[in-house]
């Protein structure tokens, strides 16, 4: 399958026709063996997609990406969505987070989130545009945040969105201190192409 530079338009354009031609399924199987079992792979039915890293594709098949979206569970582990619709730049640095060896399953640990931040998004991380913000995956409020998280320029209404649909996952899911739980993004035809060059982004309603 052929990628582009950062492996991320084009496998996402040929994988969403391959489920519309062999379903499901085949489709899911065919992805991890294409990509590696440490890449992202589509999930999708009934309308629905949702991509997830490697690690978490045992998890989501134990139910549709339809009952996963919608009640931000599958099986015994809690779900936090990001959608790429809100947040295009974010949920592109999360896929090639992902692609880099980057966990989707992720556990909760807030006590150390603002020390873990300051080691990827501190004084070394330069922004170059009036509106930019550090993203950084995996979330500084995981253990797995920290020395070693990929980290891009995102604009910071999108970093916003995201600290609030992380906030709220946590309390209403709800997932505590220590929790296991697994990122995925919607929306996955919405993922950003090339990193933010500082130009505006709309985020309408983040939430919901």
């Amino acid at each position: 399958m052929a990628k582009t530079k950062t492996g991320l338009l084009l496998p996402v354009l040929a994988v969403a026709g391959l489920i519309a031609y062999f379903g499901l399924d085949a489709v899911t199987d065919t992805v991890g063996d294409l990509l590696g079992s440490n890449d992202p792979v589509i999930v999708a039915d009934n309308g629905h997609q949702l991509l997830v890293g490697g690690d978490g594709k045992s998890k989501v098949e134990q139910c549709t990406a339809q009952v996963t979206l919608t009640t931000r569970q599958c099986g015994d582990v809690k779900v936090v969505v990001i959608d790429a619709g809100k947040m295009s730049f974010i949920a592109r640095n999360i896929r090639l987070a992902w692609a880099e060896g980057q966990p989707a399953i992720l556990h909760r640990e807030s006590a150390n989130a603002r020390a873990k931040r300051g080691k990827v998004c501190g004084s070394s991380f330069k922004k170059t545009y009036p509106r930019g913000s550090c993203d950084e995956f995996s979330f500084a409020s995981s253990r797995e945040g920290g020395s070693g998280a990929r980290a891009e320029e995102v604009h910071e209404d999108e970093q916003f969105c995201q600290g609030g649909t992380i906030s709220s996952a946590y309390q209403r899911l709800p997932i505590n201190e220590g929790d296991a739980y697994l990122v995925v993004i919607s929306n996955p035809d919405k993922i950003a192409a090339a990193p933010w060059a500082g130009q505006e982004v709309k985020v309408d309603t983040c939430l919901g």
